[in-house]
């Protein structure tokens, strides 16, 4: 079993909306996670996992979607 998160499902949400919703203030997506990040005192590599999960599950990036992940987990276990 994984050790709980540090942060809260409905704050990696929030940080992953807010990303997609400013990226186009910003020159890339790295600095939009960056200034998210700081913004909810959260790191940037978190919130750079974040997104790129939330990306493979709405198909914009290849790989597994979270579905599929946590059944290969259960399957596995």
């Amino acid at each position: 079993m994984g050790r709980p998160s540090k942060y809260p499902a409905e704050l990696r949400e929030r940080a992953v909306r807010m990303v997609f919703e400013h990226a186009h203030e910003h020159a890339s997506q790295w600095a939009t996670i960056r200034s998210v990040a700081s913004k909810l005192d959260c790191t940037t590599e978190c919130l750079r996992r974040w997104v790129r999960q939330a990306e493979r599950d709405t198909g914009q990036r290849p790989g597994l979607p979270s579905s599929e992940l946590e059944r290969l987990k259960e399957l596995e276990r």
